[in-house]
């Protein structure tokens, strides 16, 4: 049965007990996510600087061989390259097309990470993709494209470049159905918080009975 609007409220309250759970560093990184929005927006054109870029992967990669990887492939970029492919994500609409632009363009940042950056430039167009948002909504909706998104040795949903286009547009519909039963405001980025939580709390569950 789908989630109802009292459990995607419950998946927000459950994210930020996360969070409040981890350290002082990881909750001072979350508290300011939201700011990167406005940093981007208030640039001319809107666009993102290697210290902004520096601040998301980190956010995003809590593996510290992930994170460093990422990092060390944004240190080889030039300032100019970094301002020109951030400053894409501006007049995107096609969550699939500017995913495809900036899959590669820092070598160590896949899909994750770049979902992550477009969520920080625009979270009322992006959301960020994760494993725990994948497994709530294979859940709870099983929508035909999950069906298609990878799958580890343990049989875990894995988050993939052709799976954020449709888990994009998901999030986007249920922003837009919450609200208008709710009446608050949702965003793709506050659904993916919700299916983060909501998902995780899933996987707990399973490992658990394990």
């Amino acid at each position: 049965m789908p989630l109802d609007a009292n459990q995607f409220e419950e998946g927000i309250h459950k994210y930020w007990a996360a969070i409040a759970s981890r350290s002082l560093d990881v909750q001072e990184r979350e508290r300011s996510f939201p700011e990167l929005a406005t940093t981007f927006a208030d640039r001319q054109p809107p666009h993102f600087t290697r210290a902004d870029l520096e601040r998301i992967i980190t956010w995003k990669y809590t593996d510290a061989r992930r994170r460093d990887k990422a990092l060390e492939g944004l240190a080889k970029l030039p300032d100019q390259h970094l301002r020109d492919i951030t400053a894409v994500i501006q007049d995107a609409r096609s969550a699939t097309d500017v995913s495809w632009k900036l899959t590669g363009a820092i070598h160590g940042v896949g899909i994750a990470g770049v979902s992550a950056i477009l969520a920080a430039a625009k979270p009322d167009r992006f959301p960020v993709i994760d494993v725990f948002a994948l497994i709530a909504i294979s859940h709870y909706y099983s929508p035909e494209w999950i069906a298609s998104v990878p799958r580890d040795a343990t049989g875990k949903l894995q988050a993939d470049q052709k799976s954020y286009g449709p888990y994009t547009t998901f999030c986007r519909e249920r922003a837009k159905e919450l609200f208008v039963v709710s009446g608050h405001a949702w965003t793709p980025r506050r659904m993916d918080m919700a299916l983060w939580a909501i998902g995780k709390g899933l996987d707990d569950a399973d490992c658990a009975r394990e």
